[in-house]
């Protein structure tokens, strides 16, 4: 006699009974937590703008008809960390907070500044937030032009350039987009799905005629078929039969 197992063998046509039967209440989770996250984004936002400003990397003592060599562009990319340092010290950012009268802290402003350095490149990109538009670019143009003259004073010469000032967004930089809301819808359906789909795991009742086979290892004789409707009919007959015997009552009161 071949030995069962009681492993449940899950199959294809599982995945997709769990799924459609409760089909409504995963789409209502998804949409209920995408609803949700976007009443308390509307409440609590606060909206950030940011300003960019670049700023180029020359390097020593650079001449307009010398060849860059790979000890200068090694030396230009050490300098992007050193800028990137001094750009965000004591010394360049309380003078932008004294220069601008801004009511805020060094701690607080150093956190709202950014610096990006584009791969192989001598570009240093300087990045400010700030509560309104016009701050931020007020603040990165005189970030960057105090941080030159601070940097020219630390190293000793002319390296730093300031290329392009900072830009005007309009835009909020924190604002939630729609994708985000979306990828939160399915991530909350696939974890509803999936609390659904281990409900069903643990669900040891016997279903069908092959749950008897595989997990009993008894073979299936018959079946009554209809058993249920015949269990309704006999109800179904008494409750006829005085629904009868009330309307010949009836009649005779007539």
């Amino acid at each position: 006699m071949e030995k069962q197992t009681n492993v449940r063998i899950v199959t294809l046509k599982d995945l997709g009974t769990v799924f459609i039967h409760h089909l409504w209440i995963i789409i209502l989770s998804a949409t209920l937590c995408m609803a949700i996250a976007f009443m308390y984004n509307a409440v609590t936002f606060v909206p950030k703008y940011e300003s960019t400003a670049t700023l180029y990397i020359l390097r020593q003592n650079e001449k307009s008809n010398k060849t860059d060599t790979p000890a200068d562009f090694s030396l230009a990319l050490n300098v992007v960390n050193d800028c990137t340092y001094l750009l965000k010290s004591h010394a360049v950012l309380d003078d932008v907070i004294d220069e601008l009268s801004l009511n805020t802290t060094y701690e607080s402003l150093a956190g709202n500044v950014s610096t990006s350095n584009p791969e192989n490149t001598r570009i240093l990109e300087v990045t400010v937030k700030s509560d309104s538009p016009k701050d931020s670019k007020e603040i990165v143009d005189s970030l960057c032009k105090i941080g030159t003259k601070k940097i020219m004073s630390a190293m000793g010469f002319n390296q730093v350039n300031l290329y392009e000032e900072g830009t005007l967004e309009t835009d909020p930089c924190n604002k939630t987009g729609m994708l985000t809301y979306l990828i939160l819808g399915v991530i909350v359906a696939s974890l509803v799905y999936a609390a659904f789909f281990l409900a069903f795991l643990l669900d040891d009742r016997i279903r069908s005629e092959e749950d008897i086979e595989h997990y009993l290892g008894l073979s299936i004789l018959g079946d009554i078929p209809n058993a249920y409707e015949i269990s309704k009919n006999r109800y179904g007959y008494y409750s006829a039969y005085k629904s009868k015997e009330n309307d010949t009552a009836n009649s005779r009161k007539r």
